[in-house]
């Protein structure tokens, strides 16, 4: 017997193992047509895995806001179905799903007017209908069968290492020795899932650009076709989308911005910001915004270099995480980096002298200049820079403030956010990372004192 508790605390019963599949079709017809896959457990998983014990089910339909990411990933993978059935010498490697679409990366020399030829052939895979199944494979199997392709091959490799970088991960995870793939008709892929049942299920989609990407974002290495496209589950959806597009075009700041003679950039200062008068005006009056708030809360601003020996950075794990995106220079022998964030060099200030108890908490304000090493491809007016600085701050505190300091951060940002420039924010719980400092102790203790405190507050977050 599985016992099926629902959100709205109802149970099913059933005889033997079970799928959300059957859960569905044990409330309705019409909830299993619009179901698409299942937190069992908070995991989100597909629509056909067997649910063996009792366990918390929650049924992902078209209608929850996170259909939107399962849609875009199987929408990927029919677009690399598309391409290799047009282009049999191109290479796929990765096509992650992201915030309003996806992704894929290719080693084949495309140009814009391929973009409707593709198109045509993936509404033939939806028309087709195809039923997308799961199966694993060893990594001598997956390498094996990815013989030909080198990059899914040192994607392989990284698995099985744990060295994915972030928009890696949904290619896949190395479970029980095995990796997961996902087949429809003839292709077959890496991922981690969940999919489509089938490939008709895709009612709405569009390829929107072609770009430039570096493989694994190594200048390094070579540079691949970027193909972004996005998908919804209605036809409706999608015009309102690319509606908002045009008009929020109209306002692009980097167009205002010129229009209105604020800032400029320039090819010899690539991703570093001219700010011109006027525009340095504004930048200023901000400045004094946060600074007459620095004063309100008790922050005390400080000056710190723009450089340290790579000694700091050692110390910090910059230099083994973080170092490709770092700016390196060399002096008398010795390495620098210019630095990319404040936190160490605060650091550096808090533990120059013995601190009291009655010193805390001690919050350290900081305008300083922050550099990092962006891929010029990645570039973009304000929002993707080299060049930069933040009303960045770090408070020292001991565990029994916590609480009550991230409760008047959130007072603050409030103010900042919402009295002055009317706007909303969402707040993201970042937790313990696979590569972390420090022991799972502090970690845990961390993560609990801040999730408090943000419920304090009365705010909603996500993990």
């Amino acid at each position: 017997m599985v016992k099926i508790t629902l959100p709205d605390g109802s149970i099913k019963k059933f005889e033997k193992e079970t799928n959300a599949l059957e859960v569905a079709k044990s409330i309705s017809d019409g909830l299993a047509r619009v179901c698409i896959a299942a937190r069992v457990d908070n995991k989100l998983v597909d629509l056909n895995d067997s649910i063996k014990k009792d366990a918390k089910v929650q049924l992902i339909t078209t209608k929850d806001t996170e259909s939107l990411h399962i849609l875009r990933h199987t929408t990927a993978h029919v677009f690399a179905q598309a391409l290799l059935r047009l282009f049999p010498k191109a290479k796929i490697t990765i096509g992650p799903a992201i915030e309003n679409g996806f992704f894929y990366d290719v080693d084949y020399e495309l140009e814009e007017k391929d973009l409707a030829k593709l198109e045509v052939e993936m509404q033939k895979i939806i028309k087709e209908d195809l039923k997308i199944t799961k199966n694993h494979k060893t990594k001598d199997e997956a390498l094996k069968f990815f013989k030909d392709n080198k990059y899914k091959k040192e994607i392989i490799e990284a698995i099985a290492k744990g060295d994915l970088k972030e928009e890696e991960k949904q290619e896949g995870s190395l479970e029980g020795g095995k990796l997961q793939f996902y087949k429809q008709g003839t292709f077959e892929d890496l991922c981690t899932g969940p999919h489509l049942p089938n490939t008709g299920m895709i009612k709405a989609f569009k390829l929107e650009k072609i770009t430039k990407a570096y493989w694994r974002g190594d200048s390094k290495n070579k540079q691949l076709s970027r193909v972004y496209g996005t998908a919804f589950w209605k036809k409706s959806d999608m015009d309102e989308y690319f509606e908002m597009l045009k008009e929020a075009k109209k306002r692009d700041h980097r167009i205002v911005g010129k229009q209105l003679d604020l800032f400029m950039t320039h090819e010899y200062a690539p991703g570093m910001t001219f700010f011109l008068p006027k525009g340095h005006i504004i930048y200023r009056e901000l400045q004094n915004l946060m600074r007459e708030q620095y004063v309100k809360y008790d922050y005390k601003e400080v000056m710190t270099p723009n450089m340290f020996n790579k000694k700091l950075w050692e110390t910090s794990g910059h230099w083994e995480h973080y170092k490709d995106d770092m700016f390196i220079l060399n002096s008398e022998g010795q390495e620098f980096s210019l630095k990319p964030m404040n936190c160490p060099s605060h650091c550096l200030i808090f533990k120059d002298k013995f601190r009291s108890y009655k010193e805390l908490p001690l919050r350290i304000a900081d305008f300083g200049a922050l550099h990092r090493n962006e891929l010029s491809g990645t570039l973009s007016g304000l929002t993707r820079v080299r060049k930069f600085c933040q009303d960045d701050a770090h408070i020292f505190c001991t565990m029994d403030q916590v609480d009550i300091e991230v409760q008047k951060l959130l007072e603050l940002v409030d103010y900042v956010y919402k009295d002055v420039f009317n706007m909303t924010y969402e707040i993201e719980l970042s937790t313990r990372p696979e590569k972390f400092m420090g022991t799972k102790q502090i970690w845990d203790k961390a993560e609990k004192e801040l999730a408090q405190a943000i419920k304090k507050s009365g705010k909603e977050f996500q993990i």
